[in-house]
């Protein structure tokens, strides 16, 4: 792949963080008070720091491979149980990509309500439901994002850049407006630990922090760009560290000020539009323009979301845990078939299900179960591969710290496992359905070994990296010019 990325461009596509904010604080806070939601996701982004640690390691010791913390799963449980490792391949994707179709369709909310608000327009389909304005947008979106990553990663940063600014920019008058604009009214006495639901009941919290994590989690999609970085070691390294720690900061902040100018009750009472509110409480009659840092928050979620599901199906492609066809780059340098494919499902989700909100939360299982079998990837690739060469090196206290996260992470999605209800936010049906997409990996995983492949089922993979084999069957990619940045690869 093409290394024209530098650890700046991670953190910019990291900042697709806030959506996590912008999409569960009102429901969190609503439910289970304004210290406890502050408390939740502060030991969540610490956990996340924490994990941040982990992956740079194994990112340093695979510099050529693209996927993140997918492929790093992989590498670590092939040798024990290598289905484990398509397992965590296809969540991950799950995690990300999934997201995109809900996140359009509330893109698209936020357009209609700030400029077409007396839209009728609507495509009324043979399948019985109808797609408004929201659902066309959202269409629409979906194939921009796609397009911004399949002709050049440096064309998704290079936007990324600009609405990261804008999105910065919005943050820092959401923090501090409180406190000098003479519209807002800032009390500390707002904020409490109980929601409509008891903060004491472990079973919700610990229900709470599973739900929320994909929104904390989820600096690690610096990692998925290794092999685009032009250091990728350090910038690596330092693309997951500062993604974490800025986040960290984020979400204490951000929750603390919010609910503290507005209050639990109304946040509760209004989970999806309370950030306008609060820009109007900032900004008075101009508080349309508060609404432009969300929209831009949702354009980097959305282009991130289309790069990071596109380079995982990649990744696992290359490394032998999904089929053929999708670890191949285009002229471009970038994953083009696992792009395409990712967006043609979620078009296929928004114009099929008509409501991809039951998707996105069964995928919530996947993520988590993703970034968990990582976590426990750092500890067996230091037993089972001690001499492979580690750029990173963390102290040997750290193995003890990756057991205690994947025991933390194990639990949480046990508990919320057995627990979907105690929310609102889904139920059963969610859960199977997320079970069910995951046994899809092991389809695909089975068809690559005994039909592409042609080998006998590996459950333990312990020979040469699959990634290293050339198949006559595989296309080559077509290279991009030469250059004095690529030139390094």
């Amino acid at each position: 792949m093409v290394r024209t990325l530098t650890w700046r461009d991670g953190f910019v596509f990291a900042l697709n963080m806030p959506i996590g904010l912008f999409l569960t604080l009102g429901y969190t806070v609503g439910a289970i008070g304004g210290w406890t939601a502050i408390t939740i996701w502060g030991v969540a982004c610490a956990l996340a720091f924490l994990q941040s640690n982990l992956f740079a390691e194994m990112a340093a010791m695979f510099p050529d491979k693209s996927g993140g913390i997918s492929v790093y799963a992989y590498e670590g449980w092939k040798r024990h149980f290598a289905p484990l490792g398509a397992i965590a391949a296809f969540g991950y994707w799950m995690g990300w990509s999934l997201s995109l179709s809900v996140e359009g369709v509330v893109l698209g909310t936020l357009i209609e309500q700030a400029f077409f608000p007396d839209s009728d327009v609507a495509v009324r389909l043979p399948i019985g439901h109808e797609l408004g304005l929201p659902y066309l947008i959202a269409i629409g979106s979906i194939v921009v994002a796609w397009a911004l990553n399949y002709f050049g990663v440096k064309i998704a940063a290079g936007v990324a850049r600009v609405t990261g600014a804008l999105l910065v920019t919005g943050l820092a008058v959401l923090i501090v407006g409180p406190f000098v604009s003479p519209h807002a009214d800032f009390d500390i006495d707002r904020i409490t630990w109980a929601g409509t639901s008891s903060p004491f009941d472990w079973k919700v919290i610990v229900v709470w922090f599973y739900i929320t994590a994909w929104t904390t989690y989820g600096t690690e999609v610096c990692a998925s760009f290794a092999a685009e970085y032009k250091d990728p070691v350090k910038d690596t390294a330092r693309a997951l560290r500062v993604s974490a720690a800025f986040i960290l900061g984020l979400y204490i902040l951000v929750p603390y000020v919010v609910v503290g100018a507005l209050g639990e009750q109304t946040i509760g009472a209004n989970p999806v539009n309370y950030i306008g509110l609060a820009f109007d409480e900032i900004l008075g009659s101009y508080s349309w323009m508060g609404q432009l840092p969300v929209m831009a928050a949702f354009i980097i979620a959305m282009m991130t979301a289309t790069a990071d599901g596109g380079r995982s199906l990649y990744g696992i492609a290359r490394s032998g845990g999904t089929i053929r066809q999708l670890g191949v780059l285009n002229r471009f340098g970038v994953p083009g078939r696992a792009l395409t494919t990712d967006m043609l499902i979620n078009v296929t989700v928004l114009v099929v299900l008509g409501e991809p909100i039951a998707i996105l939360l069964a995928s919530n299982l996947g993520y988590l179960t993703a970034v968990t079998l990582a976590v426990g990837a750092f500890v067996l690739l230091r037993r089972d591969r001690p001499d492979l060469p580690r750029p990173i090196r963390l102290p040997t206290p750290w193995i003890a710290v990756a057991y205690v996260l994947f025991a933390i992470n194990t639990f949480a999605i046990g508990v919320g496992i057995l627990n979907p209800g105690l929310t609102g936010y889904g139920g059963l049906s969610e859960t199977v359905t997320g079970i069910g997409i995951l046994m899809i990996a092991c389809v695909l995983w089975y068809y690559r070994q005994r039909i592409q492949d042609k080998t006998r089922i590996q459950w333990r993979i312990r020979g040469e990296d699959p990634s290293h084999v050339v198949h006559p069957s595989e296309p080559e990619p077509e290279q991009p010019a030469a250059s004095p940045t690529n030139s390094r690869n």
